[in-house]
């Protein structure tokens, strides 16, 4: 008996969770103000996920070549767009081939390295301990997974007293007038982080 992993259906799941778009690998820019290492962290457990997944299946090389072709592209592509590098290989060029960047306390964050070849070993939607693991989830979050915690001013770059900014709708947004306006719409997000002093000038102006 030989199981393969269904390639088709999780180029569908890719698109529908907004990896691609017209054929091609996508930001995914609902993460595009998250610092480097949790948007790394993030596309990673995409990956991570279909990796684990399908680890048993006879076509798992391409399955590595899938997460790294259109997951890792999806990446390299909303790393361009957060640093305002153009292209993903400007992005290579300044971050290498993985990605990879150290946090302030010296911690180097990298996109993964799968290993080709057939593990054999089967890791479905629940192991042993009945734990979730199947790699959907991350892929239909729609609210970011980040925290208060090391999180910066997208407008300052102040990382003192941040909190969240809300509106109601995309539509209430102004580019015109507004620079935050701005930065909402160029993430697509409903909430961005600012510091406290640059959140209540924003809602002190006209």
């Amino acid at each position: 008996m030989k199981l393969d992993a269904p390639l088709t259906r999780i180029i569908d799941r890719l698109k529908s969770a907004q990896f691609i778009f017209k054929g091609k690998s996508y930001p995914k820019f609902i993460w595009l103000n998250l610092d480097h290492a949790r948007i790394l962290h993030l596309y990673n457990s995409v990956a991570r996920g279909y990796l684990n997944y399908y680890s048993f299946t006879h076509n798992y090389n391409r399955v590595v070549q899938l997460t790294q072709t259109i997951i890792k592209s999806s990446c390299a592509k909303l790393l361009a767009a957060k640093y305002t590098l153009g292209t993903q290989a400007k992005v290579y060029q300044k971050f290498g081939k993985d990605l990879s960047k150290p946090d302030k306390n010296g911690k180097i964050h990298s996109f993964i390295r799968p290993k080709y070849g057939i593990t054999i070993k089967f890791l479905g939607a629940k192991n042993s301990t009945n734990i979730d693991n199947s790699p959907i989830i991350p892929l239909y979050a729609q609210k970011s997974l980040a925290t208060f915690e090391n999180l910066s001013c997208s407008r300052c770059g102040s990382t003192y007293r941040v909190e969240m900014h809300h509106i109601r709708a995309m539509k209430n947004l102004n580019p015109k007038i507004s620079h935050i306006d701005r930065l909402m719409i160029r993430a697509n997000r409903k909430q961005i982080p600012l510091c406290r002093s640059c959140h209540m000038t924003y809602h002190r102006s006209p």
